[in-house]
């Protein structure tokens, strides 16, 4: 099925990049919350650490986070909790 095929529900709006170095997300308090598996425009997606519990993450939950890279290059944002599955968080960027 083409692009154009596809209707408004299964189009992203925002293009999604792969992230192949290890990029850890943290909470306000520096805790790992884990690691950046994609990441767009719009926000990103992190899969939990496994010492972290997903029912701290519900849908609407705002969040200030840190974005550190290999070098510890750190950037911070404001994020919302737009989707949980499991261990996957989708994390929505807020201006």
């Amino acid at each position: 099925m083409s692009e154009q095929e596809k209707s408004g529900s299964e189009r992203r709006r925002f293009l999604r990049l792969d992230v192949n170095e290890d990029v850890r997300c943290l909470d306000a308090k520096g805790r790992d919350i884990g690691r950046v598996e994609k990441v767009g425009a719009g926000g990103m997606q992190v899969r939990l650490s496994e010492n972290i519990s997903e029912a701290d993450f519900n849908s609407g939950t705002k969040l200030d986070i840190s974005v550190v890279e290999p070098g510890d290059v750190r950037n911070h944002f404001k994020v919302e909790v737009r989707m949980r599955d499991g261990k996957l968080l989708g994390l929505q960027f807020q201006n």
